[in-house]
């Protein structure tokens, strides 16, 4: 099937579901309008045309902008219509998941498209831990697409809902139209509520994803949203990938290091340890944060493929020395202004040790619910972070914890072509380089010496 073909299919589904629904479920009121137009006067071609009309010029908006569609057009009416369904079909949900459900129990509905909270108190000998269990047969028999229990007070139960897929539909990763003031967030993409998806600068990163679940989606989303910066020399970004450079070298501009090999990226990780040990040095006994400035830049390592380097490396004693310095950088970076984000496949403990580590998690689509669970924890996937679930169709769609530990988020990372990733780099390319990278091994010892040739890159 071609794609406009695919393309038509789809419109046609997106059509005839709502207009078979609508006829089956309220043939009486369909009636009822058209006799009314009728004995007003008004001619049925027109009545149709209009209406026709004004149902393709809001599918053309939600197309081309569906975040403010979402909040100007959607949100009130559909969250009305969805908050009433749920009220109407609650007590028959609730006997048919056997959950009690008393006559006469209060029931609060708060409802804002796409999600419906739904906040009720247990009946006598039931907990929120029931509602957490049925809670898969809730949302089937409310037709939404995800559901989240979570505690309500001393005694009573949320239970929110999300209706429809605000992220179904594929955009681009951007570059911020302003420099960004202060190097807190970076706009990353979006999140399931139409809002835009900013992740915190500072605590180290881990994304993890099957292959093709879309981790290079993120990983250019991250460079983009910091390439003014990047221009400007208030961030260096340092790139390592294994894989021959396919990824890093699409936008080679934009990385102050570059490391293709498991020598150079040895190289690289410990010249960055020598530069945050001689910037502590400085700031001992004068400040507790760092502040990124074009003579004190941030510094952000950008690993594509951390097992490569921690696990799978052949030579042991480079594997040894990657893991160290990666520990080093984990575990006293933040403060002098060190960042590492670091995207793998396999998220097990002995793939890559240091996981505890990075305290901010990304979790896009994995295998099965214990992979799940070791990126974002138990109570995350009870709070309806299910990794597992996410389709191939949506690259780039997983879910993130927020720093403060609140409940997971839905978000999806923008797409970032070949073509756009050249021209990204090539108009914000940075102005401090480490053009080459040598790491000497010495016969009969495992003592390497590093050597480097720099230009304009400040530690």
């Amino acid at each position: 099937m071609s794609w406009s073909a695919a393309t038509a299919w789809s419109e046609a589904r997106f059509w005839g579901r709502p207009l078979t629904r609508l006829l089956s479920r309220y043939p009486g009121h369909v009636v009822v309008a058209l006799a009314v137009c009728w004995f007003a006067g008004l001619p049925s071609v027109w009545v149709v045309l209009l209406g026709v009309g004004l149902a393709l010029g809001l599918r053309v908006w939600a197309c081309i902008h569906p975040i403010s569609f979402a909040h100007a057009a959607s949100s009130p009416v559909l969250g009305r219509w969805h908050g009433h369904r749920v009220r109407r079909l609650w007590p028959a949900v609730c006997e048919a998941c056997e959950l009690g459900h008393e006559v006469g129990q209060r029931l609060r509905i708060r409802s804002r498209w796409p999600r419906v909270e739904v906040r009720t108190r247990p009946v006598m000998g039931q907990t929120c831990a029931d509602f957490e269990r049925a809670g898969e047969a809730i949302r089937t028999a409310l037709d939404a697409a995800q559901i989240r229990v979570e505690p309500e007070g001393a005694s009573g139960v949320c239970v929110a809902l999300t209706f429809g897929d605000g992220l179904a539909v594929p955009f681009e990763a951007m570059v911020p139209a302003q420099r960004l003031a202060e190097l807190e967030f970076v706009a990353m993409g979006r999140r399931s509520d139409g809002a835009e998806w900013r992740l915190p600068i500072g605590p180290h990163t881990l994304v993890a994803g099957s292959s093709g679940s879309g981790k290079g989606s993120v990983f250019w989303s991250l460079a983009f949203g910091l390439a003014p910066e990047v221009r400007a020399g208030r961030v260096q970004l340092h790139g390592v990938d294994l894989k021959g450079g396919m990824e890093i070298l699409m936008g080679a501009g934009l990385f102050t290091t570059r490391a293709t090999s498991a020598a150079e990226a040895v190289a690289s990780l410990e010249l960055l340890v020598g530069w945050m040990r001689k910037r502590t040095s400085q700031y001992a006994g004068r400040m507790r944060s760092h502040v990124a400035s074009v003579e004190a830049p941030l510094h952000v390592v950008m690993i594509d493929e951390l097992a490569a380097l921690t696990a799978y490396c052949p030579e042991r004693d480079l594997q040894r020395r990657a893991e160290n310095a990666i520990n080093l950088l984990c575990s006293q970076g933040r403060a002098p202004g060190f960042m590492v984000f670091a995207c793998l496949q396999d998220p097990r403990k002995e793939v890559i040790p240091s996981r505890g580590l990075f305290t901010q998690m990304v979790g896009l689509r994995l295998k099965d619910l214990s992979e799940t669970s070791m990126v974002l924890g138990e109570v995350a996937v009870l709070s309806g972070a299910h990794c597992h679930r996410i389709t191939r169709d949506v690259p780039g769609t997983g879910y993130v914890i927020p720093e403060d530990g609140g409940h997971p988020i839905r978000v999806r990372a923008g797409y970032a072509s070949d073509d756009r990733i050249r021209a990204v780099a090539a108009e914000f390319a940075t102005p401090a380089t480490v053009p080459h990278l040598v790491l000497e091994l010495h016969e009969g010892s495992e003592t390497q010496n590093r050597r480097s040739r720099s230009t304009g890159a400040a530690p």
